[in-house]
């Protein structure tokens, strides 16, 4: 019986990430699991991963910790509610169609730390970028 309630309890308890809206390892963002309009990101996070928030229509506001260093293929496309989101000084590449079909997103201003921007990374969007 004490066997019994010691798996129980290992297999209840969870740690905070877990039960957190992100799935981070190693301190890369791999998926956004929750359903809020405005996002902000954990400072724990230094990398938003390949389509970490791929497809989530219902974001409209996405906030970065400023230790962002990449912005990883796919990680915001289809975001097609989004309309704010600042990319921090840090970041030094944004993957191939990052922000694909972004068509709500006006205006992304790309700090002079971007050395690399990815294949169509602001494809289907009518953003201006500077």
């Amino acid at each position: 019986m004490a066997e019994e309630n010691i798996t129980q309890n290992t297999a209840s308890e969870k740690t905070a990430e877990e039960k957190s809206e992100f799935l981070i390892e190693k301190n890369i963002l791999k998926k956004y699991l929750g359903t809020d309009s405005h996002v902000l990101v954990p400072d724990t996070v230094t990398v938003i991963g390949d389509g970490a928030f791929k497809g989530q229509k219902n974001i409209i506001s996405i906030t970065l910790p400023e230790n962002i260093s990449s912005i990883g293929h796919y990680a915001f496309s289809g975001c097609r509610s989004l309309t704010s989101i600042e990319i921090p000084e840090k970041v030094t590449t944004i993957g191939d169609y990052a922000f694909k079909g972004c068509n709500r997103l006006p205006v992304v201003d790309i700090p002079e730390s971007v050395r690399k921007i990815g294949r169509g990374a602001f494809d289907s969007t009518m953003m201006i970028i500077h």
